[in-house]
C-alpha cells in the first residue's frame, strides 16, 4: 500500500489526494455514506477534520508551509539589494523597485538599520516620482527608526531638495466626486428610488427598474461589510483600508506580509481581524483563495462585533435575523451589526449541492478552522465545544456564499505601475449580491478605494432587471 503524498500546494491539493486515497483503498463510499448521514454541518466538518488528521494531512502541511515567516535582517538586504537594482539607472523601474523596497521593510527585524535603510530608499523612488510629499513622509519614517549618522548626509540633501521642489508644486488634483441623478429610495438609501426588489422560484432575488435608465446613469453605492486584500498587493496596499496609500506602509510588527497605511490602520488591523490572522499569515496566503480568504474574514468581522461568542449565536440565531437582504435593513440605525444581518442572509443553496462538493468544501473548512483555532488567539475567545462548532457553522456557510456573492474590488493602475484593472481586494457587499449574472451584463462596478459605483453600462427599459457579470474582475469565482 502507498501512503506517499504529493506535495501539497493549496487545500484542494489536500481534498483531490484525500478522495483518491479513499478510491485506492475501497472506502469511498463509507465515507460519503457516513459523512452524507450527518445532520449539522459542523459535524461534517469535524468528521472530514477526524480523518485529516488520521491520515496524517494536518502533520504534511506542517512540513509543506510555514504558518509565518518571521523578521530576518537577512533576506530583507536580499529584498533591498533586489530594489536597487530595480532602481538603477540601468533599470529605472521604479515601482519593482518600491514594492522590493516595501518587502525589504517588512521582513527587518524591530529595531534594526534595516528599517529605517528601506524607508530612505522608499523616499529616493518617491523623489524621482516627483511626489514630494510622500518623499517627506518616508525620510520623517526614516529618522524616527533611526536612520544611521553615517549616512544622514544624503538624507538630509534629499529633505532640502524636497521641500524646495513642493513649494513650486501646483496642488494634487482632487478626484471626482460621483453624484446620484435620482431621488434615494424609500427603504435603501444610498440606492435609486427606481430599483425594487424580486423574487422568484427561478432566478431567487434580484432587483429590477421601475423606469428607463441610460448609459452613465449612476443608481447606487455601496460600502462593503468587511474587505480583504489579495496576497500579491500585500506589499503594495494597506491591508485595512486599501487605499492608494502603498507610497507610505509601514509594517505590522510581528509578521512580514503585511503594511499599513498609518499607526491608525495598523491599530485597528491590530485589534480586530489581523491578532487572529497574524499567527498563521503565510499559511492562510499559501493554502487558500481569495474565495476562503474573504469567507474567513466575515467570520472575524461578525465575532468582532460582539463581547462574547453567545452574543453573536443569539444574534445569528434570532428569526429576526434569517434570510435579510439589503432591503431588510434599518438605515436609521445603520450599525455594522445591522448591516451583518444582510450578509449573513445570503443564500447558500446547500440544499443543490452534491455530496462531492460539500466533502470538498467540507476539507477546506476543516483545514481553515483546524489552523484559525489551534494557532490563534479565536481558540480563546470561542471557548468550548458549542462556541467552536458554532463558529464551524458560520465559517461552512460563508464559505458556500462567498463564490457568488462576494465580490472582487478592481483598480485601473498608473500605465508605469502594474496591469490594468488589477483586483486588489475581495469585498461582502449586501446590496451587489442580488445582482444576478450575465454574460453581456447591463451595469458596471466601478471603486473608489473599497466603495463601489454602480453605473449603467447598458440602457435598462423599464421594467428591466439588472444583471452584473460573475467573470473576470466582478463576482468571486
Amino acid at each position: 500500500m502507498n501512503n506517499k503524498c504529493p506535495k501539497l500546494i493549496d487545500v484542494y491539493d489536500i481534498s483531490d489526494d484525500l478522495v483518491k486515497k479513499l478510491s485506492d483503498w475501497k472506502l469511498i463510499h463509507i465515507i460519503s455514506g457516513k459523512f452524507n448521514e450527518l445532520k449539522e454541518n459542523y459535524s461534517k466538518v469535524n468528521f472530514v477534520e477526524h480523518a485529516l488528521i488520521d491520515f496524517k494531512y494536518i502533520e504534511k502541511i506542517f512540513l509543506n508551509t510555514k504558518l509565518r515567516e518571521e523578521k530576518c535582517n537577512k533576506k530583507s538586504s536580499e529584498f533591498r539589494m533586489l530594489g536597487n537594482e530595480q532602481f538603477s539607472l540601468k533599470n529605472r523601474r521604479y515601482f519593482q523597485a518600491l514594492e522590493l523596497y516595501n518587502k525589504s521593510i517588512c521582513f527587518s527585524e524591530p529595531d534594526s538599520e534595516n528599517l529605517s535603510i528601506g524607508y530612505a530608499n522608499r523616499s529616493a523612488v518617491l523623489f524621482e516620482w516627483k511626489r514630494y510629499r510622500e518623499c517627506l513622509t518616508n525620510i520623517q519614517l526614516a529618522r524616527k527608526a533611526n536612520y544611521p549618522d553615517r549616512l544622514m548626509h544624503k538624507l538630509d540633501k534629499r529633505e532640502k531638495d524636497c521641500r524646495q521642489l513642493l513649494a513650486t508644486q501646483p496642488p494634487d488634483i482632487q478626484p471626482y466626486d460621483f453624484q446620484m441623478p435620482f431621488d434615494p429610495h424609500p427603504q435603501v438609501p444610498n440606492i435609486a428610488d427606481c430599483l425594487e426588489l424580486r423574487h422568484t422560484d427561478e432566478e431567487g432575488r434580484f432587483l429590477y427598474t421601475n423606469r428607463d435608465l441610460v448609459v452613465g446613469d449612476l443608481i447606487a453605492t455601496e460600502e462593503p461589510f468587511c474587505s480583504t486584500l489579495l496576497p500579491p498587493m500585500r506589499y503594495i496596499r494597506c491591508a485595512t483600508c486599501k487605499q492608494e496609500n502603498y507610497l507610505t506602509l509601514i509594517p505590522c510588527d510581528s509578521c512580514c506580509s503585511v503594511m499599513f497605511c498609518s499607526e491608525e490602520c495598523r491599530d485597528r488591523a491590530t485589534a480586530t481581524f489581523h491578532k487572529y490572522e497574524c499567527p498563521i499569515i503565510d499559511l492562510l496566503y499559501k493554502m487558500f483563495n481569495k474565495i476562503h480568504g474573504i469567507a474567513l474574514r466575515v467570520c472575524l468581522t461578525a465575532i468582532e462585533l460582539f463581547p462574547t461568542i453567545e452574543e453573536l449565536i443569539s444574534f445569528c440565531d434570532d428569526p429576526e435575523n434569517q434570510n435579510k437582504s439589503a432591503f431588510d435593513l434599518d438605515y436609521t440605525n445603520f450599525t455594522p451589526r445591522e448591516h451583518y444581518r444582510a450578509i449573513h442572509g445570503l443564500v447558500t443553496n446547500q440544499h443543490l449541492r452534491s455530496v462531492s462538493d460539500l466533502f470538498q468544501r467540507s476539507v477546506v473548512c476543516a483545514v481553515l478552522k483546524h489552523f484559525i483555532i489551534e494557532y490563534t488567539p479565536l481558540k480563546e475567545f470561542l471557548g468550548g465545544d458549542e462556541g467552536q462548532n458554532f463558529f464551524t457553522e458560520l465559517l461552512f456557510r460563508h464559505l458556500q456564499t462567498s463564490p457568488s456573492n462576494m465580490h472582487g474590488i478592481d483598480l485601473v493602475e498608473q500605465v508605469n505601475e502594474t496591469k490594468d484593472d488589477q483586483t486588489h481586494s475581495s469585498g461582502a457587499f449586501a446590496l451587489l449580491s442580488l445582482l444576478n449574472h450575465s454574460c453581456a451584463p447591463n451595469t458596471l462596478r466601478v471603486y473608489n478605494g473599497t466603495k463601489a459605483y454602480l453605473l449603467v453600462f447598458r440602457p435598462i427599459p423599464a421594467g428591466g432587471v439588472l444583471y452584473d457579470t460573475y467573470g473576470v474582475n466582478k463576482k468571486l469565482t
